[in-house]
């Protein structure tokens, strides 16, 4: 630790760095397993933080916060499956914070992008939420997923494909895509992180 650490202390500049970012890890992982667990989520994420602390990146820790609660998510889901009570990707119903608005717009587009996103395979899945979700470059999107850039760059052209070929022809299940403008919020998000 520097001199600037033992100042504060640990636990000083811990409480600060959980303050500055408890919020987006319960975020992150409200958005992928619902509000129940997203507060043990982030509350599990913290705790090996705190115990990896002096290890820890400290210049950009969110995307090493991310890979730790994504670690926590994929064992969830995994304990989820086995029990049974988890068949798709996404929890069911509306996991944002209360007043926050619908980022896609409407419920039927909302679905649709959700259907294709749960077509793709996991890290593919990651790769996008990453980024249209949590708002990450694709660099540190790669640090979360312990690969290359180049090899999420890849991963992210590949998944694009993907995703509008999904959103162009959604399952044989019988649901039809709502009509939609050439343009949609889902489409657009996909577009905007290189």
């Amino acid at each position: 630790m520097s001199g600037d650490d033992t100042e504060e202390g640990a636990g000083g500049l811990f409480t600060r760095f959980f303050a500055g970012h408890y919020d987006d890890v319960r975020r992150y992982a409200l958005r992928r397993l619902g509000p129940d667990a997203a507060d043990d989520v982030a509350a599990e994420t913290f705790s090996v933080a705190w115990r990896r602390f002096d290890r820890m990146p400290r210049d950009e820790p969110l995307p090493w916060l991310y890979g730790v609660a994504r670690n926590i998510v994929r064992a969830r889901f995994r304990e989820l499956r086995r029990q049974g009570e988890m068949s798709t990707p996404f929890p069911e119903g509306d996991h944002r914070e209360p007043g926050a608005p619908d980022p896609t717009g409407a419920v039927a587009e909302r679905d649709s992008a959700l259907r294709a996103l749960g077509r793709l395979g996991e890290t593919d899945r990651e790769l996008i939420m990453l980024l249209a979700w949590e708002g990450l470059e694709v660099r540190d999107a790669a640090r979360v997923l312990g690969c290359t850039t180049a090899t999420a760059r890849v991963r992210l052209y590949r998944a694009r494909r993907r995703i509008e070929r999904f959103l162009d022809h959604p399952p044989p299940d019988g649901a039809r895509r709502p009509v939609a403008a050439p343009r949609t919020p889902a489409r657009t998000a996909l577009k905007e992180n290189p």
